[in-house]
């Protein structure tokens, strides 16, 4: 063999040797489940669920995250690459004898001794033990090896490509309720300020009843609390307009058709000021409302004239600007043309809401008909024909579930131990129904998790920041 093919053949079994060493090399196993299970005894008596049984929201959520942090361990032990995890743990304050405090735990290391110091550290635990555990080591290639199979199946995975899972009601509230609970306490002193701030409103300024929007946070609640008492201070001469009334914070600014003050909570006290100072104006313009509404039934073989339901403070201000126009509208109307002959004697029966004229001719999910105020009366003749039938129909389902709603939500209140159960404008009766009903029927899971907490159903998931609760209508349905 001459020189050349000599040092040829040697850089070539070199070269392999070179790439068979970056292929196989040293990777540190990790801890047996033995140990892992010894390094994390401490962290079981701070935690485990016998320790909760009187606190049943606690030994639920423990009970779940242990669970979900042993197979976290458990993964890592098999040499397995875990997806991160947050959790929630509780456990006993040692500050305030008899409560308890929320930790929470973000598992993202990619070893089982790594897991465990976080787990530790996490709950000021000595890491001593686990510190001096030796990781047994193992020559080997960096990953498993599958010469069968495309290119894109052995170097990505498909679960990389799903969609996003949703979310299921028994793991969020697992989740989120230690957090729900813990912004809870810490806005009940704010809670106990709004009661002390609106009897003191309504026995200061002789207030009929003094109310709020659904949904207004605590703090912003508060605010307009201490806003309305330092108006008074300021402004005595508003006692007198105020007495007897009925006082509402809302999103406009105005007064409602049943003569009820609506201050905005997005605005300034000199607005509120001056729309308290024009209320006896506004009284002149609700005593005309009765009036307009008896002309537009007249016309119409007494249909009910009335206001959407769940908008009881509708200002009476725009509302007599609609009802201007579409009178207008009608008696010119009348003068020249009948009613069709399939109509009965009587419309009384039906309900009839205008609206803004930018508004939709529709049949409501409670059966009232609304009309925009810029509607043809012609057109709204036809539609009443095509969907009276409907409207009907509409209307007695509606008084039906009314009351099942109700019975529903004592109910509710009751079995799952709530200390607050109320719904958002967008969430029908129907809906609501719907949504109680499936609660009730998993109340021995629900309840435990939802005791004493401040639950609003809504379209959506999410914890307030005054630890109010907020979960979907259609919560856990295959169509959701």
């Amino acid at each position: 063999m001459n020189a050349c093919a000599y040092f040829r053949r040697r850089n070539i079994l070199f070269g392999a040797v070179q790439n068979y060493k970056g292929f196989c090399h040293v990777t540190r196993r990790k801890l047996t489940s033995a140990q892992v299970t010894t390094a994390l005894r401490p962290f079981y008596f701070l935690v485990h669920p016998d320790l909760f049984a009187q606190y049943p929201r606690a030994q639920h959520i423990n009970d779940s995250s242990l669970k979900q942090l042993n197979s976290h361990l458990d993964q890592l032990v098999d040499l397995k690459k875990p997806q991160p995890l947050d959790l929630q743990f509780y456990i006993k304050n040692t500050e305030y004898r008899g409560s308890m405090k929320t930790v929470s735990l973000k598992l993202d290391k990619k070893s089982a001794k790594a897991a465990v110091q976080s787990v530790l550290s996490e709950f000021n635990l000595p890491t001593k033990y686990v510190d001096k555990l030796e990781e047994r080591v193992k020559r080997g290639p960096d990953r498993d090896i599958s010469w069968e199979g495309s290119a894109f199946r052995n170097t990505f995975s498909y679960e990389d490509f799903n969609a996003p899972r949703k979310k299921k009601l028994y793991p969020w509230l697992i989740k989120n309720m230690g957090d729900a609970e813990k912004r809870l306490a810490q806005s009940e002193p704010i809670r106990k300020d709004i009661v002390r701030l609106s009897k003191a409103l309504q026995e200061s300024l002789q207030l009929s009843s003094l109310t709020w929007e659904r949904g207004l946070g605590t703090t912003h609640l508060r605010g307009c609390l201490q806003g309305l008492t330092a108006l008074a201070k300021h402004h005595p001469s508003i006692r007198e307009l105020l007495r007897d009334r009925h006082v509402h914070f809302g999103n406009e600014t105005g007064v409602s058709l049943k003569g009820c003050i609506v201050l905005s909570n997005s605005e300034v006290r000199d607005q509120w000021l001056k729309n308290i100072v024009r209320a006896p104006d506004h009284d002149a313009v609700i005593q005309r409302i009765p009036h307009m509404q008896k002309a537009i039934s007249n016309s119409l073989n007494d249909i009910q004239v009335t206001h959407r339901k769940y908008q009881p403070f509708h200002l009476a201000q725009n509302y007599i600007k609609h009802l201007e126009r579409f009178v207008t509208s009608l008696g010119d109307y009348r003068s020249r043309n009948g009613f069709p002959k399939s109509w009965p004697d009587s419309l009384a029966h039906l309900q009839l809401v205008v609206e803004a004229a930018s508004g939709p001719l529709m049949i409501s999910p409670t059966g009232q008909i609304l009309v925009p105020s810029s509607c043809p009366p012609v057109l709204l003749i036809n539609f009443i024909t095509d969907h009276m039938k409907e409207a009907e129909e509409k209307i007695l389902g509606y008084e039906r579930i009314r009351d099942r709603e109700k019975s529903l939500y004592a109910l509710c209140k009751e079995e799952l131990g709530l200390a607050f159960l109320d719904k958002d404008d967008s969430v029908l009766p129907e809906m609501m129904i719907e949504c109680m009903e499936r609660m009730l029927a998993s109340a021995y899971r629900l309840s435990p998790l939802l005791s004493g907490a401040r639950l609003w159903i809504t379209q959506y998931y999410s914890v307030m920041l005054d630890g109010e609760v907020c979960v979907p209508w259609n919560w856990d349905r295959e169509d959701e």
